[in-house]
């Protein structure tokens, strides 16, 4: 089978990381990216670029058995002229379109409506995190993170902690497109001072616009790692630092537990549910301790390895593929009933216990304050002063 990804952006490396498993179990994937410009100082691996391989990939498209469009592609996109996916539609290729996103945050990209971007007819995927709960008919794919090597031994060394938030929001300002860096990191300072002072040390690493590579590198040598403790969902963080053998700390909702355990029918998932309001409790009882985070992480990687192990998540891809080549362009079942009820029950009832915890979040200094002293601290550095 040959399956051809397309997306505009590196998307954290996801689609990679997908059509290398998709390798190993006989599927001829690979994958075009159309900007492959890296964000945040990030930089990920890829595959094939738009505007260095389009050749190739016009020839791998007009031979795949399925096109996988990713997040902002729709059958009226004309980004990837010549390919014309309303065409092929009509044609009866099979295509299918995965979702990394809020229907608003989609909709704002591609400047259509929400409700145009969820009457897409195209056969949905959507990962296994927050964004399930506003597609009630996309079938729930998970994100795929590659074996770790080994990690290196920390036995008796203080405890590290680890931190690399891909956006630098605060928790307060989105509800789903911020990861509370300025609130997480302040509760992280005063956590380390607060240890200090009885004489405990607490290492922090906190990793933010490096190369993926390195990130990784740097996460498999903390003994605690911090994805998202604001939002009620996991991300891709959540996996790596999980396969990297690290004890993984991410606030997870109910809806968020609800549909891992539908997914992996099972419902040991190993990440620690910790909000933000709880860290420095937790960090302190492990720096107390550390040999325990190391445990738990221990036993982090062994799961990761028996129940999320590329080889296994790629099945749910390969069951997707074998219904939507079997029924070009038919939905798949719904879910969920998305009336007002379930709707209340799925997302709103959570956004409400969100809104509810602000009160108990680091309070944060005035934006203007704040860019005032971003402003100074570059022109030091420039310079080559310190504050």
């Amino acid at each position: 089978m040959k399956v051809l990804h397309l997306s505009h952006t590196p998307l954290v490396g996801a689609p990679g990381q997908i059509c290398a498993a998709l390798r190993e179990q006989g599927v001829d994937a690979r994958w075009a990216v159309l900007k492959p410009e890296n964000y945040a100082g990030l930089s990920f691996q890829l595959d094939w670029r738009w505007d260095h391989h389009l050749d190739e990939i016009l020839a791998f498209a007009e031979a795949a058995d399925l096109i996988h469009l990713h997040n902002y592609i729709d059958l009226d996109c004309n980004d990837f002229a010549p390919l014309d996916f309303r065409q092929l539609w009509v044609q009866g290729k099979p295509l299918v379109r995965h979702l990394h996103s809020t229907p608003a945050l989609i909709s704002r990209y591609m400047g259509k409506t929400e409700q145009e971007v969820l009457n897409c007819p195209i056969p949905k995927l959507v990962i296994a995190q927050y964004p399930e709960r506003f597609f009630s008919r996309a079938c729930i794919v998970p994100n795929i993170v590659a074996r770790a090597p080994a990690s290196p031994d920390r036995t008796g060394k203080p405890l590290r902690v680890g931190y690399a938030p891909s956006n630098f929001r605060s928790a307060r300002i989105s509800r789903w497109d911020t990861k509370g860096y300025p609130e997480t990191i302040k509760t992280l300072k005063r956590t380390q001072a607060s240890l200090q002072k009885m004489g405990i040390p607490l290492e922090l690493d906190l990793i933010t616009q490096v190369p993926h590579l390195e990130c990784i590198a740097r996460k498999a040598n903390c003994d605690v790692f911090i994805d998202d403790l604001v939002t009620g969902s996991y991300h891709l963080n959540t996996l790596e630092s999980l396969s990297q053998g690290c004890a993984t700390l991410t606030h997870l909702d109910g809806r968020i537990q609800t549909m891992l355990a539908e997914l992996l029918k099972r419902s040991d998932f190993p990440a620690l549910d910790v909000r933000l309001e709880n860290l420095q409790t937790v960090l302190e009882h492990f720096a107390r301790q550390p040999e325990l985070a190391r445990a738990l992480g221990a036993e982090s990687r062994l799961w990761m390895q028996a129940h999320w192990s590329p080889s296994k998540m790629a099945q749910h891809f390969i069951a997707a593929y074998a219904t939507i080549t079997a029924y070009p362009g038919q939905a798949f079942e719904e879910r969920f009933n998305p009336s007002p009820a379930a709707n209340y029950r799925i997302r709103d009832h959570f956004d409400q216990i969100w809104l509810g915890r602000h009160a108990s979040w680091p309070k944060l200094a005035p934006a203007w304050l704040t860019a005032i002293k971003h402003g100074l601290a570059n022109g030091f550095r420039r310079l080559g002063l310190k504050l």
